[in-house]
């Protein structure tokens, strides 16, 4: 009985994602940004405080557990096709410019990041949580760049061969690299308190969280996996259809159960809502925007990297969730973050659009000039 009642939750849960994906995709959004607006949806959020009783029934907590694990093998999936899909040579090729706009992508949100956390620590932090991991944590979120909806936006707009968006791809591998990185060092501060006991023992803290373990494991497979190889695009192609039919949208249901807007309540927790998501802009925009103008590129290119580097979509997700079983962050953090990356997410391909419309010859420079030369056009 259980078994039959799993699969009409998948059911629901597929067409639920897929119809709202399909819907965002209609309005020039990604499809994944509308499939976790429809996980959402499926929550306390909207079908929990419309409809309890069938909420209630459809997500029992005898179907919980493997809904759960389901969602956990989704997400392995989902980091090693974006460790199959990082290009190592990519990022060796891309030289001083790219390393330095990526990692001040990274500073300066990070750094806003440990400040807000400040604010937010009395407000919001779980009873039991130190201030170094809740702050390290926040900093990481405010610092991750979704390097494969930020692929796809760049695809649809044909924008993936351009300088640019080889500049992009190659920042926003960086940043995958360093935010995996960095939440590794969270996990183990969660675990020793003390930064010299946690840097010491990261490989062995990543490892005895073996759900953790084998997200970074995954990872570091698709990403050591030779590019070239027959394998490698084989099981990229057959994965890829797989994992966005059946895997993610569970995903996405179950972290939509996890994110509940009517925590957020009052002018004052709005008002943090409103601030981590200006600090989560403001450190994206102005560090790469600085930073690749600094760098020599033009400024309307510049504006255009920042906004691309702003994107962080499924990974802010997948982070975010690892935070959320650690205990580091609350429900009503959880569900105020989750706000902020899909508001991030969203505005990617409107502001690149905007930017596009006001300058219709940005493209055909950026292919045949590159930004040097982009910059006295």
């Amino acid at each position: 009985m259980i078994v039959l009642h799993v699969l009409v939750a998948l059911a629901v849960i597929v067409a639920t994602t897929r119809l709202v994906g399909h819907l965002f995709r209609r309005i020039g959004q990604p499809a994944v940004i509308g499939e976790l607006v429809g996980g959402i949806l499926l929550g306390p959020s909207l079908l929990g405080w419309v409809a309890p009783d069938l909420s209630a029934w459809l997500f029992p907590a005898a179907v919980l557990p493997l809904l759960r694990l389901h969602a956990q093998a989704g997400v392995i999936f989902f980091m090693f096709l974006i460790g199959l899909e990082l290009d190592g040579q990519m990022i060796r090729r891309s030289g001083r410019t790219t390393i330095f706009i990526s990692y001040a992508s990274i500073i300066l949100p990070f750094v806003l990041g440990y400040a807000l956390a400040h604010v937010l620590y009395p407000r919001l932090a779980p009873p039991d949580v130190q201030f170094t991991p809740f702050a390290l944590f926040i900093g990481v979120s405010m610092s991750i760049t979704a390097f494969p909806v930020l692929a796809r936006i760049l695809r649809d707009r044909g924008l993936n061969r351009t300088p640019m968006g080889n500049v992009a791809m190659a920042c926003a591998a960086v940043d995958d690299v360093t935010a995996w990185g960095l939440l590794a060092l969270v996990i183990s501060i969660s675990e020793f308190g003390d930064w010299g006991s946690a840097i010491t023992h990261i490989p062995g803290v990543v490892v005895s969280h073996l759900n953790h373990y084998a997200i970074f494991a995954a990872f570091l497979a698709g990403a050591l996996m030779p590019k070239q190889a027959r394998l490698g695009g084989a099981l990229h192609d057959r994965l890829a259809g797989i994992l966005s039919l059946l895997f993610l949208p569970v995903f996405f249901a179950f972290s939509g159960l996890r994110t509940h807007v009517g925590l957020i309540s009052g002018a004052a927790n709005w008002g943090l809502c409103a601030a981590i998501l200006a600090v989560a802009c403001v450190g994206k925009f102005v560090g790469g925007a600085a930073a690749a103008r600094f760098s020599g590129i033009g400024w309307r290119d510049s504006a255009a990297l920042a906004v691309l580097m702003n994107t962080r979509g499924l990974v802010e997700l997948v982070v975010l969730n690892i935070g959320f079983d650690l205990g580091v962050i609350s429900p009503t953090l959880f569900t105020m973050l989750v706000i902020m990356a899909l508001v991030t997410t969203f505005m990617t391909s409107p502001l690149l659009m905007s930017l596009l419309r006001r300058n219709p010859w940005l493209p055909q420079v950026l292919v045949t000039n590159g930004p040097a030369k982009a910059r006295s056009a």
